[in-house]
């Protein structure tokens, strides 16, 4: 979230200080990230720098549960939350979750060039996390793929509060009115998500552990130029396209393909499984700009029109509608 939550910097101190044990010399507001229930700062203790996160509400457990386990596990290249005093991944404070995280001396992928060694070596993290195992009893603390489920209660109630709209705030009637501007679009992607789900389900494919959002903001590539992951808020256990797709129908050019796939090892990659996830994301991205102009009365105008240039992006060319309609091409029939 780009607007501070109205939580003192002192408020903050002490409840860090009273779950972490730890001595705060400063709290810096970090306006980043695209988390409407999360504001993140960047905290300095007397021997090192924190990541924290500051969500409202309880956390995802299974985003906090499972980077811990990858890391413990020997995936040294998860940001896993730290450990309060008592043992817990987050400290509750009044309304919000502290959760907190070390500091990467670094910078995310985001606008930058990777080289080969680096995607390879990102093909061999990914590769580790994949593969990394898990008891039953872990599994089931996890969610799983729902196979062009999971994103339709949520586009219908936001396309609901669209018709009902009576008296509409400017931001509301101005997604409205792109919205049925590219309805055709929005449907197309809508039935496609459904059919290719569908088919997906029926081959049967192996769950394994995908992260689900990993973009290139939520790599971070430190001073020394190792890779570190972060921000698990979306994982999920589903077929390894879930994760691949970032990689494989992302825009990457060849040479960067290729060194990935060199470090990831041989695989059979499913394009309808490739398809079908880039037309998850653009669901998941119609759902959460919608629900954040509809439907939430919290939000400032400033992340109000965030959301809708936002939703205006994704069709774009070269953004995530027109990689999806590609991966649809090029599926194989």
């Amino acid at each position: 979230m780009r607007d501070r939550p109205k939580v003192t910097d002192e408020r903050i101190v002490a409840g860090l200080e009273y779950a972490y044990g730890i001595s705060v010399r400063a709290v810096e507001f970090l306006p980043i990230g695209n988390d409407a229930a999360a504001t993140t700062f960047r905290v300095r203790g007397e021997q090192r720098a924190y990541f924290l996160k500051l969500r409202r509400g309880s956390p995802n457990r299974a985003s906090l549960i499972l980077p811990h386990h990858l890391r413990v596990n020997g995936v040294d290249s998860v940001v896993a939350p730290l450990v309060t005093i008592s043992g817990a991944l987050f400290a509750e404070l009044d309304e919000y979750s502290l959760i907190l995280y070390p500091w990467i001396e670094g910078e995310s992928k985001l606008g930058k060039t990777l080289s080969p060694r680096q995607w390879r070596a990102w093909g061999a993290i990914m590769r580790a996390i994949h593969r990394a195992c898990l008891n039953e009893q872990f599994k089931a603390q996890l969610p799983e793929e729902q196979y062009g489920k999971r994103w339709l209660n949520r586009l219908e109630k936001v396309e609901r509060a669209l018709e009902r709209i009576h008296q509409p705030h400017a931001f509301a009637n101005d997604l409205a009115a792109l919205w049925r501007q590219k309805a055709a679009k929005i449907e197309e992607a809508r039935e496609r998500y459904l059919s290719l789900g569908s088919r997906l389900e029926a081959r049967g494919n192996e769950h394994v552990i995908c992260h689900a959002d990993i973009h290139p903001a939520n790599i971070m590539v430190d001073d020394a130029g190792a890779i570190h992951i972060v921000d698990w808020d979306e994982v999920i256990l589903a077929p390894k396209e879930r994760d691949l797709m970032f990689f494989l129908v992302d825009g990457h050019s060849n040479d960067a393909v290729s060194a990935f796939l060199d470090g990831y090892g041989d695989c059979q990659v499913d394009k309808i499984g490739l398809a079908y996830y880039r037309y998850d994301w653009v669901l998941q991205e119609f759902c959460d700009y919608g629900e954040r102009v509809f439907l939430s009365k919290e939000l400032s105008d400033r992340e109000l029109q965030f959301s809708i240039d936002e939703f205006k992006r994704l069709f774009a060319p070269g953004d995530v509608i027109e990689l999806a309609d590609l991966a649809y091409e090029d599926k194989g029939e």
